[in-house]
């Protein structure tokens, strides 16, 4: 029987992380979901240990961009499981403003969310991980190579991931694969608001840049993922799932 494989995904209590994690949960994967603040990391926990058995769900209270706490959590989730084999960055902040009204505090914690907490997290990864193949996806977004106004911290630190993930993806080889995942226009409630998809106007004004014709659903993500930490000969690559709206 083929051993058990661990994934540690990053702001994973709410959203696309979230169901990043219930994706791996059902494919019999041990899931470690980390967090910011308590609740509904919590929640979360619970349903994915009441479906798919207690031992193989856990959560660890971190803040990506503090070294010491993520070095912390990598190590509870070796003394949980004995390994980690994937590393999903999906955490991140939007804090936006026109340029020159964006403070030094608000860059400082957009770069940190992003840029700083996957250069931590997948440093952490690994040196956790002394020994056996391994997978790290970052988490893009398009406006990091087109950009967009009123978000100057957010578009630089996506632009960092996706440089970092080419510089990672480099170095890392052949043991360590790392890729960039790019979503773009799916219902979370982050693209909801933004766009004022619950309104006609809002919705109508969205799909018609989407040659798809549609909004993504989660599952079009996590089926990417899935593809990615399969896809054994391949690093350093972006993938987008964004019905045509950005192609590059």
């Amino acid at each position: 029987m083929a051993e058990q494989r661990v994934v540690l995904i990053t702001g994973a209590a709410t959203g696309l992380g979230a169901r990043i994690a219930r994706s791996f949960a059902s494919r019999d994967f041990g899931v470690v979901i980390n967090h910011l603040f308590d609740g509904e990391a919590d929640s979360l926990r619970e349903e994915l240990a009441g479906k798919h058995g207690e031992g193989k769900i856990m959560t660890c209270q971190a803040d990506v961009a503090n070294r010491d706490q993520v070095r912390a959590m990598f190590e509870a989730t070796i003394r949980h499981f004995g390994r980690i084999d994937i590393l999903v960055n999906c955490a991140g902040i939007n804090l936006d403003a026109p340029f020159m009204e964006i403070t030094d505090e608000t860059w400082d914690a957009v770069m940190d969310a992003h840029l700083k907490g996957h250069f931590v997290c997948g440093q952490e990864f690994v040196r956790h991980n002394p020994d056996r193949e391994g997978s790290i996806i970052n988490l893009g977004a398009a406006a990091g190579s087109i950009g967009r106004k009123n978000g100057a911290n957010f578009c630089a630190a996506k632009a960092g991931v996706i440089v970092l993930t080419k510089c990672m993806a480099l170095e890392l080889a052949p043991r360590i694969r790392v890729n960039c995942l790019v979503p773009g226009s799916v219902q979370t409630r982050e693209v909801i608001d933004r766009y004022d998809l619950e309104t006609e106007e809002g919705l109508e004004k969205e799909l018609a840049t989407l040659p798809m014709g549609r909004l993504g659903e989660f599952e079009d993500v996590t089926r990417m993922v899935h593809c990615i930490v399969e896809a054994r000969f391949t690093t350093g690559a972006k993938f987008y799932v964004n019905g045509g709206q950005y192609m590059h």
